[in-house]
């Protein structure tokens, strides 16, 4: 083989590695660093459907450093990231459409969750998440049960007078302030050290997150009032990456997304009780309220002005609040 012959197959060699190199996509995706929770789970468990669905293709690289919780779905609209595992209850505040999950009394199960996604609220979610966000979404799920983490006990309706409690939602906070309690905004990475110099008295949280940040140990009392028990992540991918793909690869994301789906909701409830079993384990004390005490809080008088300003402000962004909430109350079973 003489020199001129030796050089055009060296550069074919090295073409035709080029070529498999740029075949092997890869999308980086942005996740909250809360390992041990739902969310840190679905994020490498949708990495590992992608790869098993296009080996040496496609692969997703989960990043839980780079982006804070609000910073999630800001970074997969403006293309900071490719995708991003987003987080409902963040955006309730100027979306209202996502805020359904906390008004009171209304999805109280993960069964709740499912049955509103499949009757109306996935095509709505969906809509919201592309139009406003820029993001085609592959898969619907939620963390493990969100309970009430206080520092002493609250076991009646009177218990919730007056006391400092952490939300990450508008719907929530307007509730219990019709309990008496006080609503206080505190950043996630300031919760343990608030619990601990009094700032706060209490948090709605995840169970799998109260667990792994070890946050029982200052707020050893978990109750479950099912107050906004199930919060909702999606997995989004920015649009403009979307519509670049092929439709095979658009296929494979979205047959890893519903597999993701469906794992998760399947392992949701055994997830909540390993959590929640595991802080009991070390000392936390669990409450459940009784129908007869839920039903004292859930009252006419302390949800009404919750559903008013919530259908007020999905009528501000073009949404029939009522009409939501009937086909939310139809297609769960708070009927």
């Amino acid at each position: 083989m003489n020199f001129k012959t030796t050089l055009t197959y060296m550069c074919l060699v090295g073409v035709m590695a080029t070529g498999a190199h740029a075949e092997n996509k890869e999308l980086l995706l942005g996740t909250m660093a809360v390992p041990g929770t739902t969310v840190e789970k679905a994020s490498h468990l949708f990495a590992e459907k992608v790869a098993a669905e296009m080996p040496d293709q496609l692969s997703v690289i989960v990043n839980d450093s780079l982006l804070k919780g609000a910073q999630l779905a800001p970074s997969v609209r403006d293309g900071v990231v490719d995708a991003v595992v987003a987080v409902h209850p963040y955006l309730s505040g100027s979306e209202p459409v996502m805020g359904l999950q906390n008004l009171p009394g209304v999805i109280r199960t993960a069964e709740d969750y499912q049955g509103a996604l499949s009757a109306f609220w996935r095509e709505d979610l969906r809509g919201l998440w592309s139009e406003n966000w820029n993001s085609h979404v592959v898969a619907e799920g939620a963390w493990a049960t969100h309970n009430l983490f206080t520092t002493k006990p609250v076991e009646t309706p009177e218990d919730f007078k007056g006391l400092k409690i952490r939300v990450h939602n508008a719907e929530t906070a307007r509730f219990i302030s019709q309990l008496g309690a006080l609503p206080t905004p505190l950043d996630a990475s300031e919760m343990a050290a608030g619990l601990e110099r009094g700032v706060i008295d209490g948090l709605f949280t995840p169970s799998c997150y109260a667990f792994k940040q070890e946050l029982f140990r200052s707020a050893s009392h978990i109750g479950n009032w099912q107050i906004g028990p199930i919060q909702g992540w999606a997995i989004l991918i920015n649009n403009d990456k979307w519509n670049a793909l092929s439709a095979e690869e658009q296929a494979a994301l979205t047959a890893a997304g519903e597999a993701v789906e469906a794992e998760m909701w399947a392992s949701f409830a055994a997830n909540t009780a390993e959590c929640v079993d595991g802080m009991t384990a070390e000392g936390a004390v669990y409450f459940e309220a009784s129908d007869e005490a839920m039903s004292a809080i859930f009252t006419e008088a302390n949800t009404k002005p919750v559903f008013d300003d919530w259908k007020s402000r999905m009528a501000d962004k073009g949404f029939d609040g009522e009409q939501t909430l009937d086909q939310a109350m139809k297609a769960t079973a708070s009927e």
